[in-house]
């Protein structure tokens, strides 16, 4: 799977497979990529800051799973400070705009 993020045109894009597209469906403001034999390979967000700057938090399964790593990994970043995150007592949360930084 790659991830990136154009932040000049604000454009995310999560490739799943390098197959050639041959069809896609947009709507509000997320487009769904598909391949010959119609399976998923790719999803583009325009205007991705705005989708993700909202306040709400994930948890770190949900932060992890978006990022496609695991637990351990992401509480490595967390000790590296590679990613900005609050703690409600034993939880962590993160702000969904952090965690696109950290997948770009």
């Amino acid at each position: 799977m790659k991830i990136h993020h154009n932040s000049e045109i604000d454009y995310l894009s999560i490739d799943f497979s390098d197959e050639i597209e041959a069809r896609s469906k947009y709507e509000d403001g997320i487009i769904v990529r598909y391949n010959k034999k119609g399976n998923v390979i790719g999803i583009d967000i325009t205007d991705s800051m705005k989708l993700f700057s909202s306040s709400d938090l994930m948890t770190l399964r949900e932060a992890c799973d978006f990022l496609g790593i695991s637990e351990s990994t992401m509480r490595r970043r967390i000790r590296a400070n590679k990613i900005k995150f609050t703690k409600s007592g034993k939880d962590y949360r993160f702000k969904k705009s952090e965690v696109i930084k950290v997948a770009a």
